[in-house]
């Protein structure tokens, strides 16, 4: 593998890429949609900003869920939200002409002609996009970033750690997004089925795989336990034993429910964002039942805890660009060409 030849081919996907109308198209419907989501974001900061400031005047005992100051961090929480759908786009169409395209067009035949392996070929094209898509990711954060210095907000330099934690995850996403597409492409004789192919594929891992999730827990587990009637101080052994029942109830189930979310890029991509942008609050709401004021809210958050809660969904996202590209990497090196 010639090292030269993939940045050869890596600059050349870049460059037709940034000529192209269908890139161009997309990256500015995305980044429009990242200003709309920046430019909500900053309204919701105030707003919740302003609910904040009352509550403390007023020195009421409030829900921890509001006791928690707002930070400009929920500026990107908003971004993530439209990002997570229309990222997803922008990753297949990357990827989901990068093979079958060329294939159509007959140009993949003399590209394998000249002096170059199919390895360097595809490594090139993974690198080509990767480029593009941080292109993207880092033109998305400029524009916010831009959008919180006029509007007054610095981040301080722990939220500006987690705008690039963000950042490198939204990549990621991206980056997931366009191996689906990529392997559809080497699955794929023309464009139009690498596309539908790889819409279909995202909306399974995305929607179908979790309702199916849901649906099996629920055959699972069965009917929610019911609660005994209480009349006296002697049917509380009913009640603690109703309580326990409960428990492993809901317990088994969300488990069964997890475990079908982790397929969804979309689902993982959300969890991580709403605990990089609003790490009290996940850390509130991910704590134990009985006490929601077990993760002090006015607290520094607890990174160490909420990489413990987020781990399986990290690994998860981070698999489905090796799972996905490794398939179009062993695809195209054994793609017959006639």
């Amino acid at each position: 593998m010639e090292v030269g030849r993939i940045f050869t081919i890596a600059g050349k996907e870049f460059a037709d890429a940034l000529r192209g109308r269908k890139f161009l198209l997309i990256l500015g419907i995305f980044l429009a949609i990242a200003f709309v989501g920046a430019m909500l974001g900053l309204q919701n900061y105030a707003s919740n900003l302003e609910i904040y400031t009352k509550a403390l005047r007023l020195g009421a005992d409030f829900s921890p869920h509001w006791s928690i100051r707002p930070t400009i961090l929920y500026v990107f929480m908003r971004m993530g939200e439209t990002v997570s759908i229309l990222g997803a786009v922008l990753g297949i169409a990357m990827g989901f002409d990068l093979i079958s395209g060329e294939r159509e067009e007959g140009s993949l035949k003399v590209l394998l002609a000249r002096p170059v392996f199919r390895d360097e070929i595809i490594t090139g094209k993974v690198l080509g996009g990767a480029m593009i898509l941080a292109l993207a990711t880092g033109l998305a954060l400029t524009i916010t970033l831009a959008l919180l210095l006029m509007a007054g907000h610095l981040p301080l330099l722990w939220e500006f750690w987690l705008i690039l934690v963000f950042g490198a995850v939204t990549f990621l996403y991206l980056f997931g997004c366009f191996g689906i597409g990529l392997a559809m492409s080497a699955v794929s004789r023309r464009s139009g089925e690498a596309l539908l192919f790889s819409l279909s594929a995202f909306f399974i891992l995305s929607l179908v795989v979790p309702a199916a999730g849901a649906a099996v827990a629920d055959l699972v587990v069965g009917k929610t336990p019911e609660a005994p009637q209480i009349v006296d101080e002697k049917d509380l052994d009913l009640w603690y034993a109703y309580q326990e029942e409960f428990d492993q109830h809901f317990t088994l189930r969300a488990s069964i429910v997890q475990v079908a979310n982790l397929f969804s890029p979309e689902w993982n991509y959300k969890e991580i964002t709403q605990a990089v942008t609003k790490p009290n609050f996940y850390l509130i709401t991910h704590g134990p039942a009985d006490d929601s004021f077990y993760y002090p809210a006015d607290a520094e958050p607890e990174f160490g805890v909420i990489l413990g809660y987020l781990w399986t969904s990290i690994v998860a996202l981070l698999l489905i660009p090796v799972l996905f590209l490794g398939f179009a990497y062993a695809r195209f090196l054994r793609i017959d060409l006639r």
